[in-house]
């Protein structure tokens, strides 16, 4: 991922801010000559007002009349340091100077009594600006910050994060980006215990530098913690330990950890693993989670999956009963259907997982464009093959594959994304259906780099095919969309209001005869 790329996806993820730059000081006040009725609100209903405004016209108001004096102060802060760019065209379309923003920045952090509801600074590129940063903390810890999105706005990465942002212990949500973070070990970190962060529900940790025993250090000290987010991480910290007991949402995005080991999350509903690539395998290790209902994707090339103290190897057809995880009932997997190594994996994956009531299996080809051409060049003039580079499964395999519990007996719903129609996808696809007694739904998701003419012909094609096909289950409904109906987001992946995070639903209806 180029600069461009791991900015826009890291901005991607930070939470929303409850202001918004196309509020103004006008639209609030403005009476059009007749009675200033706004004015006459109770002050509860003002300060909501006030909180919906960028801070530089938050503070404005207090100019307006003596009714408005002492509002803003009154109200808890809430700043986002890109409202306080001057617009003029130069720097993305506006003026930027850093050390000016910094300016600005600290005179409202320090004009405000507090407390500080919300603040974002992800704005300012903070090499050179230490000074204004160790302010900026102490200001923060003094008055009371309870949501901080702190993000340096790069370049270099090895710009330290000051350990004063360790004794911040009013906040409740806490997203930190781009910083090499402060060694815990060391005696200006507060002693480890429930002390330090004692409010803390949701953390994010953004392309940070950092060790493992920060993040151990980190989830010590965080007593309430509900969401724990490692966003485009690549491999600092290299293990990505879970011990908490409180947690009920771990999100390794856009990271490439080598290694992610659930030791001890006795509340963990959902861990999502979304990788950048091939870049080096990670092995998931699931110990002590009895609650984990949401899992995905794991991925058949890129993750060694672990459970307890069994490693789950490609073309096992029984796992031991301390080698599955009873409790997940939404499970997504990627997996290359063109190579026969992987859809093995792939079954070995579903037998741990006998509970499973939605399935996603997303078709992803982990080779790069020049792999792809040689394996082209390679099937030219041969009989194996179909002429696109993949290993074609024989039906005598699937017939003989052993029973897997949650297909035949659990899985009601089945997502297929990145579907190209492919012999070995729709000998996958027969293979559930003549197994899956309690089948209601397949939704299957065509490749989004089809041409309009490719996704009518596949459509087509699998009209064709699901008819004939042995069906285990009455009734079942098949669903074929073109595309994906919505963009997977970070924001999707961590509503835990959602039983099943992963994308598509609605489509195309495929008849049955």
């Amino acid at each position: 991922m180029g600069l461009n790329d791991i900015l826009a996806a890291l901005y991607s993820c930070l939470p929303e801010t409850p202001s918004s730059p196309a509020a103004s000081l006008t639209a609030a006040t403005s009476n059009n000559g007749g009675e200033d009725r706004i004015s006459a609100l109770p002050d509860d209903i003002l300060r909501g007002v006030v909180s919906r405004l960028p801070a530089k016209d938050a503070a404005r108001t207090a100019a307006l009349s003596p009714r408005w004096r002492g509002l803003w102060r009154s109200t808890p802060l809430v700043l986002e340091d890109s409202h306080l760019i001057r617009p003029a065209g130069q720097w993305g379309g506006f003026e930027f100077d850093s050390s000016a923003l910094a300016g600005a920045v600290s005179r409202v952090l320090a004009s405000h009594p507090g407390p500080f509801r919300w603040v974002h600074i992800s704005s300012n590129f903070m090499a050179g600006q230490e000074e204004a940063l160790a302010k900026w903390l102490r200001l923060l810890v003094a008055k009371g910050v309870e949501s901080l999105v702190l993000v340096n706005r790069p370049w270099p990465l090895d710009v330290a994060l000051p350990a004063s942002i360790l004794r911040c212990a009013s906040l409740r949500r806490l997203y930190l980006g781009v910083w090499h973070f402060p060694d815990t070990s060391r005696a200006s970190a507060p002693p480890r215990g429930p002390g330090v962060f004692p409010r803390l529900q949701e953390l994010g940790i953004c392309h940070t530098i950092m060790q493992e025993r920060d993040l151990e250090y980190l989830l010590a000290c965080s007593p309430e913690l509900k969401t724990f987010a490692l966003i485009l991480s690549y491999a600092a910290p290299s293990l990505v330990p879970i011990s908490s007991s409180s947690l009920c949402c771990v999100l390794v995005w856009l990271s490439m950890p080598y290694e992610v080991d659930v030791v001890a999350a006795p509340r963990l509903q959902r861990l999502i693993l979304q990788s950048i690539g091939t870049i080096h395998t990670t092995k998931v290790k699931i110990g002590h989670a009895p609650e984990l209902t949401v899992l995905g994707y794991l991925e058949t090339a890129n993750h060694v999956l672990q459970i307890g103290n069994t490693i789950i190897k490609a073309g096992v057809t029984k796992v031991a009963p301390n080698a599955v995880v009873p409790s997940v009932k939404v499970l997504a997997l990627k997996v290359d259907f063109g190579v026969a190594e992987e859809v093995k994996t792939l079954l070995s994956f579903l037998r741990c997982f006998p509970q499973v009531e939605t399935l996603h299996v997303m078709s992803s080809s982990n080779k790069n464009e020049e792999e792809e051409e040689e394996e082209e060049e390679e099937q030219d003039g041969k009989d194996a093959g179909d002429g696109s580079g993949e290993q074609l499964i024989s039906p005598k395999f699937w017939k003989e594959a052993g029973p897997i519990g949650c297909v035949e007996s659990q899985v009601k719903k089945v997502v297929l994304d990145k579907f190209t129609v492919g012999a070995n996808e729709l000998g996958f696809l027969k293979f559930v259906m003549a197994r899956a007694q309690v089948l209601k739904r397949v939704v299957l998701v065509l490749d989004p780099g089809m041409s309009p003419t490719a996704a009518k012909e596949a459509l087509s094609k699998l009209a064709s095919q699901v008819p004939s096909a042995k069906c285990a289950s009455e009734n079942v409904e098949f669903m074929g969309l073109p595309r994906p109906m919505a963009a997977w987001s970070y924001q999707i992946a961590s509503d835990l209001s959602l039983s099943d995070p992963f994308p598509a639903e609605g489509g195309i209806l495929v008849e049955r005869p």
